[in-house]
């Protein structure tokens, strides 16, 4: 018979042989380590967070620019910071002011290479920027990180300077509303004086240093006056004298 039950079958399973041979070619070899570690080293949530690290420490430095500024501003009119009423927002927003002021003035400071400077401050950021970045993704090469720098800055560039074209329209529609409403064309834009009647029924007449929800500071000729805005009274006032020249030192006279 041709089948028996006493005959038994082995099967083995083996292993199947794989060949591997080295790449010859080292730039094929580049491109493959390039590519898995392109693919390993670029980490969604890590770039998110880097991202807004890097804005939040950007503000930080606006609001704290900011706070110096009107800070050193203000105490020259014998006000204190502690008496005001000062929120991020505003400090951020005379940060970002001031910022851009002294930034943009040195065009016309630096004589040649003025142009260059608001770019250059930029390109600088953005190289650190990309530099940090990189360092936590990963080595890159120099001229990768220098060229994504340059990018990177001249963003930032325009993302600094968009806000200004919404300044500038606000200044525009003044001007045309003001023209509209009262008929006299604002060549060189608009003049502003401040008027506040006291509880006394006296009225100051100047320029307004800062106002916030609790006092108002208005300078007349010489002098700063708080007002307080609930009753109108005036709280304070504070004459302003230009520092005398401080004489120079002189060697004591010698004994006869």
């Amino acid at each position: 018979m041709f089948w028996k039950r006493d005959k038994t079958v082995r099967v083995e399973i083996i292993t199947p042989l794989t060949i591997s041979s080295p790449i010859s070619d080292p730039k094929a070899q580049n491109q493959v380590s390039d590519a898995g570690s392109q693919a390993k080293t670029i980490d969604t949530d890590l770039t998110f967070k880097f991202a807004t690290f890097f804005a939040l420490a950007l503000q930080a430095a606006l609001i704290i620019w900011g706070y110096l500024e009107l800070a050193a501003y203000y105490e020259q009119f014998g006000i204190q910071t502690s008496e005001l009423d000062l929120g991020t927002p505003t400090l951020l927003v005379y940060g970002y002011s001031y910022t851009f002021s002294e930034l943009m003035s040195t065009v016309d400071r630096v004589p040649v290479l003025g142009a260059f400077i608001p770019a250059v401050v930029f390109v600088a950021i953005g190289a650190v920027a990309t530099f940090l970045f990189f360092a936590m993704h990963g080595a890159r090469k120099v001229g990768d990180i220098i060229q994504r720098s340059v990018w990177v800055g001249m963003a930032l560039l325009l993302i600094f300077i968009a806000p200004t074209l919404a300044v500038g329209n606000a200044i525009d529609r003044a001007n045309r509303n003001f023209e509209e409403y009262t008929g006299t064309k604002a060549s060189y834009g608009l003049s502003k004086e401040h008027s506040i009647v006291t509880d006394h029924k006296e009225t100051l007449t100047g320029h307004l240093i800062v106002a916030d929800t609790k006092s108002t500071f208005i300078l007349v000729n010489d002098t700063v006056y708080k007002v307080d805005n609930a009753s109108n009274r005036v709280m304070r006032q504070t004459v302003l004298k230009p520092k005398p020249k401080k004489d120079s030192k002189t060697s004591p006279e010698a004994g006869g």
